[in-house]
């Protein structure tokens, strides 16, 4: 897999900056802080959505002995590492696109004495046929990068074993984009260009592409609240990304992420971008 792929590029070149930047400490995330009750850290505000996925997991798969974990675009392994803590006999594999992920990810696993217990592979997970038929998935902020909702979910569903769950935590539309008013199309355009989110969507559309493949929707949990806008640096980047953007360097993932950033807070700020987490049970 090279860099040639526009997300693995992203990412090779963007992690880095994540991880020094995000302030997500031990949790090692590159996804969104949430700032829930009793939260008072960054590190603890980008660890909480794992705290949730894994309360989900108690509360909805019901996990006995060992089950085996998934994670669809696994970054750096921080959501893996964290799940494989909360459940001492569960085995995790993680598929990343990204080579740097990748090593980054291996090397904090043999660091945590985790790798007999933490896979890390390279690859589309949208392509793949990977040896495994999990308990659980999860995709924290990956599948807004696959191709449609479709392709992401035939490829969950070849990997998530009847009666298991996959979790999907990520940006929707509140409406589609043919109904917001221009600007707002504008935003949702800048967003998916500066991102790489070809697969965003509402979230009618992820449930309805969710019954042609054979999963049902459990639930649906609204976290756009816990999301903390306007930071010091959001505010510096809304200065300056609409002249990064005049210069047209959004095909740079360095200012690609901060012009396509600048348009999420416009569309979670007014509503028109909701940060879900939804729960999919695939029928036997």
């Amino acid at each position: 897999m090279t860099a040639t792929n526009p997300i693995a590029r992203y990412y090779d070149r963007n992690t880095g900056r994540f991880l020094w930047v995000g302030g997500s400490g031990g949790a090692y995330a590159i996804h969104r802080a949430l700032w829930g009750p009793g939260v008072t850290t960054s590190e603890e505000a980008s660890n909480y959505i794992n705290v949730l996925i894994a309360e989900c997991i108690e509360e909805v798969a019901a996990p006995i002995g060992s089950i085996e974990i998934l994670d669809l675009g696994c970054g750096v392994g921080g959501t893996l590492f964290q799940l494989c803590a909360r459940f001492p006999e569960s085995r995790g594999l993680g598929v990343t696109i990204s080579r740097k992920q990748l090593e980054i990810a291996r090397r904090l696993s043999g660091r945590r004495g985790l790798s007999d217990r933490c896979r890390f592979i390279q690859g589309d997970f949208q392509r793949m046929d990977l040896d495994i038929r999990a308990d659980v998935g999860v995709a924290v902020e990956s599948f807004v990068h696959s191709l449609s909702p479709s392709v992401f979910l035939d490829s969950a569903a070849r990997h998530v074993q009847s009666g298991g769950i996959m979790i999907v935590v990520d940006d929707f539309l509140a409406v589609a984009a043919q109904e917001l008013p221009e600007i707002d199309r504008r935003h949702v355009r800048t967003f998916q260009e500066g991102w790489r989110l070809p697969g965003l969507c509402t979230v009618e559309e992820l449930e309805e592409e969710s019954e042609r493949a054979g999963f049902e929707v459990v639930e649906i949990r609204d976290l756009s609240s816990l999301v903390r806008l306007g930071r010091p640096r959001d505010m510096l980047i809304a200065w300056t990304a609409p002249l990064f953007r005049r210069l047209g360097l959004d095909g740079i993932p360095f200012f690609g992420n901060m012009i396509g950033g600048n348009a999420l807070q416009v569309g979670l700020r007014k509503g028109f971008i909701r940060y879900r987490a939804v729960v999919l049970r695939r029928r036997g």
